[in-house]
């Protein structure tokens, strides 16, 4: 729970249960202990730093660009690419996309950007703000110059949530639940470990401003992650108000050039990432040759981020990252990667 740059993050004592936790002496992030007194190895200008505005609105969190005359960071649509005054959001989804840029470390390459804000009277006082991990971790390299699914071998660690444990040691009738560290793990089968932990709780004003770790691993080690542009999928949520926000998308440059780096923010901002007009061949051939699996052929929508169709046995099969998804009848009741859309339809002659 420390910030990278080297300063310490004085949002990070929270109240009750939490500041019993910070004010022992423990941190949040024992893998990144010490680190916070380390300079990054490569200069980082900060111009991809930026924090998600959250509020409570209509009864529901609330996420959006933050109103940097509130005082809070934003990237320029400019820096990545973006005519003045276009923000980066999704072409087909409507997704709105948070950009940042790891840092290289002695160990790791990591970075504490987005953070989370909001503004005093935006939420309820002590109301604890969680994220929700989904989606699969997308990948965009320059040879490819596509969006599709990182490889097998990388994965993005978010630590620095918390989650309440029952307490039973304090010797009281009633014991404030202890406060644990965890992380979340986010790779192209999906998000392993905490799915959902507490990003903090609401200042007493019903303001917010925190930060987690974001870092990218390799089984080869840190060094060896791909070079190129990761993306994961959050939503959020409050203890009193569970209904999830719209997802939320963040994408981080991992080595590539301004240059390359604004062409995969275009993939996505300025052209469509998903070809429909394939993926409804696609469908359509898959619905004629295998009638049993896709029956009652349906209307192509798009949700959280799918290009997608749904059918009356229960089976949704889904387009996102140049990669073919299904859930439901004899596909089980997760979502299982079926294959690649262009491998996918070139087989089927189309």
């Amino acid at each position: 729970m420390f910030l990278l740059s080297g300063k310490l993050a004085t949002n990070r004592v929270f109240s009750s249960p939490f500041t019993s936790y910070f004010r022992s002496g423990h941190r949040a992030i024992p893998i990144l202990a010490g680190l916070f007194l380390l300079k990054p190895l490569t200069p980082f200008a900060g111009e991809l730093h930026q924090h998600i505005e959250v509020k409570i609105a209509d009864q529901r969190v609330e996420a959006s660009f933050c109103r940097p005359e509130k005082g809070c960071s934003l990237v320029r649509p400019e820096t990545i690419g973006l005519p003045a005054g276009q923000m980066p959001i999704d072409q087909l989804t409507g997704t709105p996309i948070y950009v940042s840029e790891f840092s290289i470390f002695p160990d790791r390459t990591a970075i504490d950007s987005p953070g989370f804000e909001g503004f005093e009277g935006d939420m309820i006082s002590g109301d604890r703000v969680r994220y929700l991990a989904s989606g699969h971790l997308g990948y965009w390299s320059a040879e490819s110059s596509q969006w599709s699914l990182a490889p097998e071998d990388v994965r993005i660690r978010l630590a620095g949530g918390l989650d309440l444990q029952p307490n039973q040691d304090c010797g009281q009738v009633f014991c404030i639940p202890k406060a644990v560290e965890g992380f979340t793990l986010f790779d192209r089968h999906g998000v392993s470990s905490a799915s959902s932990l507490i990003v903090g709780e609401v200042r007493s004003d019903g303001s917010l401003h925190t930060h987690l770790d974001w870092i990218i691993e390799s089984g080869q080690g840190a060094a060896t992650a791909p070079i190129g542009a990761y993306m994961v999928e959050l939503r959020l949520i409050t203890d009193n108000y569970p209904e999830p926000s719209d997802p939320l998308w963040i994408m981080f440059n991992h080595g590539l050039p301004l240059a390359d780096f604004q062409q995969a923010v275009a993939g996505r901002v300025l052209q469509s990432s998903i070809d429909i007009g394939l993926a409804d061949r696609l469908f359509d051939w898959a619905e004629s040759n295998y009638p049993s699996l896709f029956s009652h052929a349906g209307t192509s929508f798009i949700a959280s981020g799918y290009y997608a169709r749904c059918y009356q046995n229960g089976v949704c099969a889904g387009v996102k990252d140049n990669h073919i998804f299904a859930i439901g009848g004899d596909f089980g009741g997760q979502i299982v990667t079926v294959g690649e859309l262009d491998a996918l339809a070139a087989q089927a002659g189309l």
